[in-house]
């Protein structure tokens, strides 16, 4: 329960108490009290219980554009970078046919891929930009979250690569924890691949077309190669200083607390996986 919604209740419990207190006084000293100051306290409290109603109602509201704000920030900051992206694209369009010209006369394919790797980061950031929008990642909660975390990973020279193609409002847990887990594996991800000298996450949320679940993906380069990914969940255990790290032990407890989910980590010699597949309830 949500702190004002709790307040709201004790409002309401405690202006029904104060109600049925002054009704009693009324009723047992109805012969001394004058009846136009009973009803006049009844008026004042009619009055406060309104105004104190509507400043949490109010307060709510507030609240509520104060987010949609911050949404139209970041998708306003994502069409502003992407926008200047495909203009800067755009001018150097020529250029890079050209370029592209030289090589295939000159019959270097090896420059020629090269070139074209080069290009295909360009193109993979504009394609992530392109998803980066409210519309496509539906769940305000969940798009504020990849949002924050996409421009933070961007601001320490990540490449982050976003895949997602589910409707976001039809995932089969409650959106709170599925953002707890999201939040804390992304964090992990950017801590590690951070450090690395290639410095990249790759992010899918699917649905699966063969098993009736859905699969959200997170991989990232790492440098510790021997990271135990069996004692990663246990709590104290992290390789933050001091083992402060209690994020993956909260990641297993929600886990433990849906029977339809299932977490696997996987490494390579390139990427730490993280794969949780969310079956229908």
């Amino acid at each position: 329960m949500g702190i004002k919604k709790f307040a709201l209740i004790i409002v309401i419990i405690f202006s029904i108490a104060i109600f049925i207190a002054q009704a009693y006084v009324s009723f047992v000293y109805c012969n001394i009290l004058p009846l136009h100051l009973s009803l006049l306290y009844f008026a004042i409290l009619f009055i406060y219980l309104f105004f104190v109603l509507y400043s949490l109602f109010n307060t709510k509201r507030i609240k509520y554009l104060k987010d949609r704000l911050e949404q139209c920030e970041k998708k306003n900051q994502s069409l502003t970078i992407l926008n200047d992206d495909v203009r800067g694209f755009k001018h150097d369009f020529n250029n890079i046919i050209t370029t592209i010209g030289g090589y295939v006369q000159a019959d270097d394919i090896t420059g020629l891929k090269k070139y074209y790797n080069e290009i295909a980061v360009d193109c993979k950031k504009i394609n992530n930009l392109v998803i980066l929008n409210s519309s496509i990642i539906n769940e305000p909660a969940i798009y504020s979250l990849i949002s924050n975390k996409y421009f933070l990973a961007s601001e320490n020279g990540i490449n982050v690569n976003l895949d997602v193609s589910l409707d976001l409002k039809s995932i089969n847990m409650k959106i709170y924890e599925f953002t707890r887990i999201l939040g804390i594996l992304f964090d992990n991800a950017i801590e590690a691949s951070k450090e690395c000298s290639e410095k990249v996450i790759n992010i899918c949320i699917r649905k699966d077309l063969v098993s009736p679940r859905q699969v959200l993906i997170i991989e990232n380069t790492y440098n510790n190669k021997d990271v135990d990914i069996e004692t990663i969940y246990k709590k104290g255990v992290s390789s933050k200083p001091k083992n402060t790290g209690i994020g993956l032990w909260e990641v297993r407890q929600i886990i433990n607390r849906n029977s339809n989910l299932n977490l696997y980590t996987t490494k390579d010699d390139k990427f730490f996986k993280q794969q949780l597949e969310i079956y229908n309830s």
